[in-house]
């Protein structure tokens, strides 16, 4: 007698190239997004970046990051100083490395926020519709009606600045991609047959929303967060630049770039070490983005 005859609980699977063993699932996404050529440059810009600010975060430095020698203003790059100095006479090698921790801190704080509230708020929304997905999506549209940098400046403006509210305000912003890219898939995910079957069976909601139905969005929501953390690196740096972000004497890139925007003439380095710590974090975010996308959907794949 089978175990659905004998009334015994089974689980309810994806059947035809539905039903997946997670740990070789993963492999063979990882091994797709190496071969990939963009998930490969991707793959080692990421590396650099977060090393380079876990580097800075626990001191790893050339120099102490807010050590000022007097003697050594505004000095060019060098074998001694790779970035140059600044014009207090820091490491500018060493400052950008602990502003890429705060800058990445700040941006997977935000992005945790986004994408947790608004996975779940999509798959609520997808999945129970009527009047939760429209209360769901209707706030979801006003949201959307504000540029995410706008609602991020009057958060911070009305919170105060500081790296937890720059993280906050950032977050709030991008809940609303989350949202949206939850629900399309988890709309055609509750009419499959083995969600329908999980019913029958008498699985509650939250069984088949958090061990069917997330796993079969995890994916997007894996690409979505790579792409969101590149955006949240430029709205962290926006803020900063505007003097919003955290307090000195903490470093931040977009403060760093701000400070020193007065110097280009003069001292191009001091300008160009932090542009190009925020330009190849973005790019890596970016690629690793587009070809997690690909590994995990080949048919997406562009030649």
């Amino acid at each position: 007698m089978s175990a659905l005859a004998a009334g015994t609980p089974v689980d309810v699977l994806p059947s035809d190239g539905e039903l997946d063993v997670p740990g070789a699932r993963r492999q063979w996404v990882l091994r797709s997004l190496w071969r990939h050529p963009r998930g490969r440059i991707g793959c080692i810009l990421v590396g650099v970046v977060v090393l380079a600010a876990v580097a800075g975060a626990t001191g790893l430095t050339p120099y102490s990051a807010l050590y000022q020698n007097t003697s050594a203003v505004l000095k060019a790059p060098s074998l001694g100083h790779p970035f140059g100095t600044d014009q207090f006479g820091r490491d500018e090698l060493s400052f950008v490395m602990q502003g890429l921790w705060v800058t990445l801190e700040i941006a997977c704080i935000a992005v945790a926020i986004a994408g947790t509230v608004g996975t779940i708020a999509g798959i609520v929304a997808g999945y129970l519709g009527r009047w939760t997905s429209a209360v769901i999506m209707r706030v979801t549209d006003m949201l959307f009606a504000i540029p995410a940098i706008l609602l991020a400046l009057a958060i911070v403006t009305a919170l105060g600045p500081g790296w937890l509210n720059s993280a906050l305000a950032i977050g709030v912003g991008y809940i609303p991609i989350f949202v949206r890219i939850v629900r399309g898939p988890v709309l055609s995910l509750r009419e499959s047959a083995y969600i329908r079957a999980g019913r029958v069976l008498g699985f509650s909601p939250g069984r088949l929303l958090f061990r069917h139905i997330l796993p079969n969005v995890s994916g997007i929501v894996a690409v979505q967060t790579t792409m969101a953390l590149a955006w949240s690196i430029l709205a962290e740096a926006a803020l900063s630049f505007l003097g919003l972000g955290p307090p000195p004497p903490t470093a931040s890139l977009g403060e760093m770039v701000s400070q020193s925007s007065s110097l280009a003439a003069t001292a191009w380095w001091t300008l160009a070490a932090p542009s190009i710590a925020i330009v190849v974090a973005v790019i890596g975010f970016n690629l690793l983005g587009d070809g997690l996308r690909d590994a995990i959907d080949p048919r997406t794949q562009r030649h």
